[in-house]
């Protein structure tokens, strides 16, 4: 996700294997738990090259190489709008991502290419468990406000389907409603 030049290469092994690409799903997540005073600009650029960098290079390999009616999904977070202590770079990296989604929502219209994004709440996955903030009880996630990640299917599955063709630019909450409650 970080290497523009592997970017590059996964989007023509598909393209050469499947014929041609309709359907990218920008999902790659890192994230850190660190003071901003602790955090170096390692970190920062470690977790901006996968959160943010990536999605830019494989919508920029969608923009060069995806034919019109195609969609691209950028799966950001509830932290792009409200976020917790210890994970700055993530949130900037998310918020950002959604500033990516309408510029590219804007430029990807001319080209017949769709660009929305889905802003997950706590979702249960590694990230969610090992976060050191829920294992210590920092960050408190009522069972209630936890989805799987096949919550995400339908919405990811409209948001590629030809029935959201006049959707652009949109930013779907898929959160339980724990944004409501932060």
């Amino acid at each position: 996700m970080s290497r523009e030049e592997q970017v590059t290469s996964t989007i023509d092994l598909c393209i050469s294997t499947f014929g041609n690409i309709d359907v990218i799903v920008n999902n790659a997540g890192l994230m850190t738990f660190k003071r901003i005073e602790d955090q170096t600009a390692d970190d920062w650029v470690r977790i901006l090259s996968v959160d943010l960098l990536g999605a830019f290079f494989f919508t920029k390999q969608a923009f060069l190489k995806m034919k019109r009616g195609g969609s691209i999904i950028n799966i950001s977070s509830i932290h792009a709008i409200e976020t917790t202590p210890l994970v700055a770079p993530y949130a900037a990296a998310k918020t950002a991502l959604l500033s990516l989604t309408r510029s590219a929502g804007l430029e990807g219209k001319a080209k017949g290419i769709r660009v929305n994004a889905i802003l997950p709440g706590a979702i249960d996955t590694p990230m969610l468990r090992d976060n050191p903030n829920i294992v210590t009880g920092v960050e408190k996630v009522d069972p209630a406000d936890t989805g799987r990640p096949e919550d995400l299917v339908g919405a990811v599955g409209f948001l590629a389907s030809k029935e959201a063709s006049f959707v652009q630019g949109a930013m779907i909450r898929i959160d339980g409603g724990r944004l409501d409650r932060l």
